[in-house]
């Protein structure tokens, strides 16, 4: 397990994390692990790694804290909260970061599974595939398209 990447990663992300949200992004060691091997399988310096697993992160814990909405739970307005301050914290990260291409790939999909969500559809999807898929089609152009904005 790469210890220092996810290590390096958390304390960027706590770093710009809004401490008045009082948001503890908290994963697996198995889930991040199975990121980390799909960033390895491509060439990305240690940043760059750092900052596509950030954005899977947020994402995770995003549709964790929508997922666990239900009715009668006790924290139902605190998971929503969470979960949508989260997806505006992960385009902020994301766009500072300079992955807007990221962000405009993943768009379509991640609406629409919010969307049938929000229709009670409680859909599987993984940030970690579309991150992947992103990467291949990268590789496949050749290069990075956009820099920042």
């Amino acid at each position: 397990m790469n210890r220092q990447l996810i290590e390096d990663t958390f304390r960027l992300l706590q770093a710009e994390l809004s401490p008045i949200a009082g948001i503890k992004l908290q994963l697996s060691p198995a889930s991040c692990e199975r990121f980390i091997e799909i960033l390895e399988r491509h060439e990305l310096d240690e940043t760059r790694k750092i900052h596509l697993l950030g954005i899977y992160m947020i994402l995770a814990v995003a549709i964790q804290r929508h997922s666990e909405c239900t009715l009668h739970h006790p924290d139902l307005v605190r998971n929503i909260l969470d979960g949508d301050y989260l997806y505006s914290f992960y385009l902020q990260f994301a766009v500072n970061h300079r992955e807007v291409d990221l962000v405009a790939y993943m768009a379509p999909s991640l609406k629409k599974m919010q969307i049938k969500r929000s229709n009670g559809d409680f859909l599987e999807w993984n940030p970690a595939d579309h991150i992947d898929a992103f990467l291949l089609q990268e590789r496949r152009q050749g290069s990075r398209t956009s820099k920042a904005i």
